[in-house]
């Protein structure tokens, strides 16, 4: 089971520079990326996403690429001649409209954008794509490894959760058993009170005492809740993307768990329907980090 939090830190030193991958992930529902690489190898974007979109179907990515050009690479920055001068003449022709005072200096121009470029050299399309996977697959499985150890952890603490839930289950099961009689002794009380003589036709009591039965079994949905619990814990086992299905299953978890505390009326079951209903809203929090 992965987690879709993680982190993932690499860099190759290469003849053109040094290559300086970061990718991070977080929860979302779909595979979504957030990209950043250098300007000459943007065109490279796409790859990027097929590269990744191999090794996790789920997470908010974000990948940051940048490359430190040696020092030795040809023409590394030049001026464009032919933006300066457009700049210049654009504010020229804004000077005189406003009637604005002042000299246009070399610094002002220098200000505005794609005034400095790096030269264009010629570029290895594929010598670089290669060189960029190579850092960004190593980038990538330092995060996987990441979301794998922080699933590892979130299974041990989601199976004991399942635990703790199913010793409930029979404590509400044995306290459901006792509060018929509870309800009997509670009725032939009141009635006595009432008719201040001692009860002796019980037939209408028992057909009382049945209807409550009847209207307070929660034997069918206890054993739908132990179901699905079973299922969430075989789904934590599986390798393939489980986060939408534990997600459904804790639905139908929290379905039954909201019928019984609607039948059960008792103060001592009451309070562990509550105690089943938070420990479902922790797990459908711990869940949505689930790949």
């Amino acid at each position: 089971m992965n987690s879709m939090t993680g982190y993932g830190h690499a860099e190759l030193k290469t003849k053109s520079g040094k290559f300086i991958v970061e990718i991070a992930s977080v929860n979302s529902r779909f595979l979504d990326f957030y990209i950043k690489l250098p300007r000459s190898l943007s065109f490279l974007e796409l790859r990027v996403k097929e590269l990744i979109s191999k090794k996790i179907s789920r997470g908010k990515v974000n990948v940051n690429v940048d490359l430190e050009e040696a020092e030795s690479m040809p023409g590394k920055y030049l001026i464009n001649s032919r933006a300066v001068k457009e700049y210049y003449q654009q504010l020229k022709a804004v000077k005189k409209n406003l009637n604005l005072s002042g000299e246009i200096t070399i610094r002002d121009i220098l200000l505005l954008p794609d005034i400095a470029e790096s030269e264009l050299y010629n570029i290895d399309l594929e010598e670089s794509w290669k060189l960029m996977q190579k850092v960004i697959d190593k980038a990538l499985t330092a995060m996987i490894t990441m979301r794998q150890k922080e699933g590892k952890a979130l299974l041990k603490v989601m199976n004991q959760k399942l635990d703790l839930m199913n010793k409930t289950i029979l404590e509400i099961e044995k306290k459901s058993h006792n509060s018929i009689e509870v309800y009997r002794d509670k009725l032939s009380r009141r009635i006595k009170e009432l008719l201040e003589t001692p009860l002796t036709d019980s037939k209408r009591l028992e057909e009382e005492i049945v209807l409550f039965a009847d209207r307070t079994d929660i034997t069918e949905e206890l054993t739908r809740l132990r179901i699905h619990i079973e299922q969430f814990g075989k789904t934590l086992s599986q390798k393939e993307q489980i986060g939408k299905k534990l997600n459904f299953i804790l639905q139908e978890m929290n379905r039954e768990t909201n019928t019984i505390g609607a039948k059960c009326s008792e103060f001592s079951i009451s309070s562990q329907v509550i105690y089943l209903k938070e420990e479902i809203e922790k797990l459908r929090e711990q869940v949505q980090n689930i790949e």
